[in-house]
């Protein structure tokens, strides 16, 4: 729920925009609470809309009007769901490094190795990934038995109990 208690207007505010900002802001807040009443997201269009329809002047507030004033649009911003899902959209691209970045740190670190140095290197590279993929077969070979034998232990035991059952049974 919005605090209904009056926001502070910023001290540099002259005095014929206090009554202004406080306007703003208080059609904000009423026009998100009527929103998320209905069931509705809470976009600029929206906000803009419904603070037509509760102002008693009949004129409402922009969409500008809400972002220039600092509390309407932090009040906006704390109750979109769009500019939400946004915000952590850039967080999670801020976290992963960009390609520009990460191709001029590969740049930077095989910058003046001789030609001979990279083959080499490409070559060890090569043989890596051969070892790798034998290493790979063998292990899945090695895989393949140990449920080749759990099967076949399964059905010792099976025929096991199958025949402890026909005894007690007995």
């Amino acid at each position: 729920m919005i605090d209904p208690v009056s926001p502070p207007v910023p001290e540099a505010f002259p005095q014929h925009n206090q009554a202004q900002f406080r306007r703003t802001v208080s059609l904000t807040e009423q026009a998100i609470t009527q929103l998320e009443a209905a069931g509705k997201p809470v976009t600029l269009a929206r906000l803009a809309e419904t603070t037509r329809a509760l102002d008693e002047r009949g004129k409402g507030l922009t969409a500008v009007t809400i972002l220039r004033n600092p509390q309407a649009r932090e009040l906006f911003h704390q109750h979109s769901p769009a500019y939400l899902q946004r915000q952590q959209q850039a967080r999670r691209a801020a976290r992963r490094p960009s390609r520009r970045r990460l191709a001029a740190d590969v740049r930077a670190a095989y910058r003046g190795l001789r030609a001979t140095d990279l083959i080499r290197m490409i070559e060890d590279l090569k043989q890596a990934l051969a070892d790798a993929k034998t290493q790979l077969a063998k292990l899945q070979a090695e895989r393949d038995e140990a449920y080749r034998l759990r099967d076949e232990v399964k059905q010792q035991n099976t025929r096991q109990l199958a025949a402890l059952a026909k005894l007690k049974a007995q």
